[in-house]
């Protein structure tokens, strides 16, 4: 059971003091520039009480917002804080933002910064570039070309894969288009196979076929085991 807990510790303006202007006036909005934070962090910090003595005004869009002096700021930097970790009252992840580092904060701040990346992720590598990456594999284009030609990088169609267990699966699929040999030859998914043989009687390319490349990856994590 998570119980409250209370420290006292510097105040989250205190390591930005150089950077507050005394003379200007400052809103949610540029405070959470200042500390370098999403601004609905900094109205958590209002609610918990860490950015006291706000006025309220009408925002131009709608609504009310805090604004603060840069000299109330600055106050506020000089005075340690006494924060109580209420887990009853507020969120692991509103916890976390303010200082709490327990089991359950950290892994609520750990989840939130995991979705957050993979909506990012999502933005930048939308479901159609995977489709026609898919589409263009499976047609036996190089997975390097496939990702240019649908305007991504080859990172970012594996970094998608390390997470995305069923874009990974198509991949994969896809990816059998590009074996050299066929999965039913005795070298498919050996070195010889994923290096080629560029000379001989019968030379042949390096394959990038998934047999292949599941080879390559089994033999780079016994490396980074043995490096380990």
């Amino acid at each position: 059971m998570l119980v409250s807990r209370t420290t006292t510790q510097p105040h989250p303006l205190a390591d930005y003091a150089e950077q507050i202007d005394p003379q200007e006036t400052y809103t949610v909005r540029r405070v959470a520039a200042l500390l370098g934070m999403a601004s609905t962090s900094v109205s958590g910090m209002v609610t918990y009480g860490l950015l006291p003595g706000s006025r309220v005004r009408p925002h131009a869009r709608g609504g009310r917002q805090h604004v603060w002096t840069g000299k109330q700021l600055l106050r506020l930097a000089k005075r340690p804080v006494r924060v109580q970790y209420d887990h009853e009252k507020f969120a692991p992840a509103t916890l976390y933002r303010v200082g709490c580092r327990c089991a359950a904060c950290v892994d609520a701040h750990s989840a939130e910064s995991r979705e957050r990346r993979r909506a990012l992720a999502e933005e930048a590598f939308t479901a159609e570039q995977r489709r026609r990456v898919l589409d263009l594999v499976a047609a036996r284009t190089p997975v390097a070309e496939a990702a240019k030609e649908a305007g991504v990088t080859l990172h970012q169609v594996y970094g998608r894969a390390n997470w995305d267990a069923a874009f990974a699966e198509e991949l994969d699929e896809a990816g059998w288009s590009l074996c050299v040999l066929g999965q039913d030859d005795p070298q498919c998914s050996t070195a010889g196979g994923y290096r080629g043989n560029e000379r001989g009687e019968a030379p042949r390319p390096a394959c990038r076929g998934t047999g292949c490349r599941e080879w390559r990856r089994g033999m780079s994590q016994q490396e980074r085991s043995v490096a380990a």
